[in-house]
């Protein structure tokens, strides 16, 4: 069954703080790699789900202007 997650990117000195809820953050060095950071922790943590088909959007935080 496939999932959906959004997940907050905020950047910063060493790449992105990515938020996948308020208990669970990882990290990444580029944007783009960040789809299969969270794929990668998922399934680190929780072996019995298959999380490659779940749909991940990262939003990135933007600083107030």
């Amino acid at each position: 069954m496939s999932k959906t997650i959004t997940v907050t990117a905020t950047r910063w000195s060493g790449g992105w703080e990515l938020e996948i809820d308020e208990a669970h953050h990882i990290q990444v060095a580029r944007l783009d790699c960040a789809r299969q950071q969270v794929v990668d922790y998922l399934d680190t943590v929780n072996e019995d789900t298959d999380h490659s088909d779940w749909t991940i959007t990262v939003i990135p935080e933007t600083a107030p202007a």
